[in-house]
């Protein structure tokens, strides 16, 4: 049947219905009424869908075809670039002169928002702005940890060929001690230069959140602090507390980054950071911490954990592929450690 026999053939069932009611003696209002009562049940029982349920669907179905021929031209390209050598060649080869263009229009974009968040600059001398937790080196060579039972004291030894490789050792050296006043005046002296360009702290005290603050409450009950300095500026003022240790060849190159670790005596344990070179020197200037070793997820089925107290003036060496030291109080008093690190 076509739609307009369906349509005359309701209107007819209608009024049918419409006959027989009143034969039963209902009135007009009471049928209207009756038909009403129907059409709301029947709406209850098929509810009609949103008006906007179509227009979202068309929307999901037009971003899953975008994404989709994104990802394919995405993989063509990739293919294209890293197969196809005659391609390859063409796109770098076109591609090198708009690097710079492009750098410069970015950064002159970049500077509004510069403007309005000039805490950003803050960036610019950062090597990393987000580390890979799930970074592992597969095939990883583990022989400078495997046969280490105990962190040897090379106090002066003079075979220097030891001092660059993979074993942890402790030496110690002329570090005079550094105490918490020491810094304070080192602070005070240069105020401007570390509240500038230094003035990052991580603490486990709510109410210590800025060099000014650490510097008038202390490091009390079981506080930890870390002040992390990643300038050059603030880096030579530490290294009037903090001298370059002696075994370290002039060729070494020093990072940047360095980090000041103070703890109250009841601190509890936490891993020290990994920085930015390999190798880790850990000066005591004040109190005594003891280290734990543990070996890195790549050679932890090959080597062991080994531990030693460091006391004041003594310094110890590690290179972090291999070992993920962890730090424990070990006295009743605060202690300072200083981190830096060599390339």
């Amino acid at each position: 049947m076509s739609k307009q026999e369906l349509l005359q053939q309701y209107k007819n069932d209608v009024n049918n219905l419409r006959k027989c009611a009143k034969e039963l003696n209902f009135s007009d209002k009471e049928i209207t009424k009756i038909f009403k009562q129907c059409f709301n049940e029947l709406d209850h029982e098929n509810p009609k869908p949103p008006r906007n349920s179509g227009n979202a669907q068309k929307y999901a179905t037009t971003i899953l075809k975008i994404f989709f021929i994104f990802t394919l031209v995405s993989t063509c390209i990739y293919i294209l670039l890293n197969v196809h050598q005659p391609t390859s060649s063409l796109v770098l080869r076109n591609v090198q002169g708009l690097i710079y263009p492009g750098l410069k229009i970015l950064r002159f974009l970049s500077v509004p928002i510069i403007r309005k968040y000039p805490s950003l600059t803050g960036l610019y001398d950062e090597s990393c702005l987000v580390e890979n937790p799930y970074f592992y080196v597969s095939d990883m060579e583990c022989w400078p940890c495997e046969n280490v039972h105990s962190v040897m004291d090379l106090t002066g030894f003079d075979n220097h060929s030891l001092y660059q490789s993979g074993t942890p050792y402790i030496i110690k050296t002329q570090q005079k001690e550094v105490f918490f006043e020491d810094l304070k005046q080192l602070y005070v002296d240069n105020k401007g230069v570390f509240d500038k360009e230094a003035n990052y702290i991580k603490s486990t005290n709510s109410s210590v959140s800025s060099l000014g603050e650490l510097f008038e409450f202390g490091v009390q009950s079981s506080t930890h602090v870390t002040w992390r300095i990643n300038k050059m500026s603030p880096g030579r003022l530490i290294r009037q507390l903090f001298p370059r240790p002696p075994i370290i060849s002039e060729w070494s190159g020093q990072s940047i980054e360095r980090f000041i670790i103070m703890d109250a005596p009841n601190a509890t344990p936490y891993v020290l950071p990994n920085p930015e070179c390999s190798y880790v020197i850990l000066t005591q200037g004040m109190g005594e911490r003891t280290i734990i070793l543990k070996p890195s997820r790549e050679c932890g089925d090959v080597c062991r954990t080994v531990s030693v107290v460091l006391k004041p003036s003594y310094m110890l060496w590690y290179n972090w592929w291999y070992w993920r030291p962890i730090s424990l109080p070990n006295s009743p008093e605060s202690s300072i450690t200083y981190l830096s690190s060599y390339c």
